[in-house]
């Protein structure tokens, strides 16, 4: 599912680069990603700071766009500095809420060049994915997960 959703999204923002993160202990996680630099990925494995427009889109629950990653002050110089290396100027972060509107995770594209932003339509089916997406796994983690927890206790518990 969040293969597809980070597909979903690269395909309506026209781009190849970007990367699927999960919220978890006050901080997001990045756990799937798309043409992104090494140096990247491992910069922004775990993002715990209001320093990119990742945190910043989780927290205010809206999506964010930086048009230009050089000149707009969504990042601090180490982040920026990260981004622009890795050949990305423009992205834009979707997120992905639960029924009760909380951010459990994010979804963003990144770009070679300067967005000059999205159409209507293009942010509707961005929101659109990004609310599908979090119904899916805030479903999955009360259902799925807790079942295969309450199995393995079940299991643990017969063999004493």
């Amino acid at each position: 599912m969040l293969s597809a959703a980070l597909n979903r999204v690269l395909e309506i923002t026209q781009t190849g680069m970007g990367h699927v993160q999960l919220a978890e202990s006050g901080r997001l996680r990045m756990v799937r990603h798309s043409g992104l630099a090494r140096e990247f990925t491992s910069f922004f494995a775990f993002v715990d700071q209001q320093t990119t427009s990742r945190a910043q889109a989780a927290e205010q629950r809206r999506q964010v766009t930086v048009r230009d990653v050089a000149t707009e002050d969504v990042f601090d110089e180490g982040s920026r500095g990260v981004i622009l290396r890795a050949g990305n100027r423009g992205c834009h972060s979707v997120p992905l809420v639960n029924r009760a509107g909380v951010a459990i995770g994010m979804v963003s594209s990144h770009h070679e060049r300067p967005l000059p932003g999205f159409s209507p339509a293009q942010l509707r089916a961005l929101e659109t994915s990004g609310v599908m997406v979090g119904r899916w796994l805030s479903w999955h983690r009360r259902t799925v997960v807790l079942d295969a927890l309450a199995h393995l206790h079940t299991a643990a518990t017969a063999q004493r």
